[in-house]
């Protein structure tokens, strides 16, 4: 006796199945990656069909907040009777990534080109001690404590 083994369904009902239950993908969420090193932040991140003026960034003490919107390029859902199949996510979306504290927002050069977004910013330079220096009368002795000017 030879034992066949059998799928539940057809293989094209399956797809058919698949394709009719996929509904619409999740949200858009752009990859990102965040490099850091002493003269820079350099942040990469993947925006296909994002325009820069549906795009909003943001630099708040260690928190960068990049907010934008990749529009449905196919028109209305409900009225177009056309069959589909997107696998692609749209819509608004928003990252928040963490950077190094100290970053000066003004100081942010962004550029969005062949669908990535390229966000540098510059490091300041790291605080060093400063020596002061105690002023001494004319006469270059110190006011005894106490002392008052009238």
């Amino acid at each position: 006796m030879t034992t066949m083994l059998m799928e539940p369904m057809a293989p094209w009902l399956r797809d058919l199945n698949r394709f009719v239950s996929a509904g619409s993908p999740g949200p858009f969420t752009p990859p990102a990656d965040v490099l850091v090193n002493d003269q820079e932040v350099k942040v990469h991140m993947d925006l296909p069909g994002v325009s820069a003026e549906n795009l909003d960034i943001e630099l708040e003490n260690d928190i960068l907040t990049i907010r934008g919107e990749r529009p449905f390029p196919y028109g209305d859902q409900e009225s177009d009777r056309t069959w589909r199949r997107v696998e692609r996510s749209f819509g608004r979306f928003e990252r928040v990534l963490r950077v190094p504290r100290g970053l000066d927002p003004n100081a942010i050069d962004a550029e969005l080109k062949d669908g990535v977004l390229t966000l540098r910013i510059p490091r300041p330079e790291p605080a060093r001690p400063h020596r002061i220096q105690i002023k001494h009368d004319a006469s270059g002795e110190r006011e005894p404590q106490g002392a008052s000017h009238a």
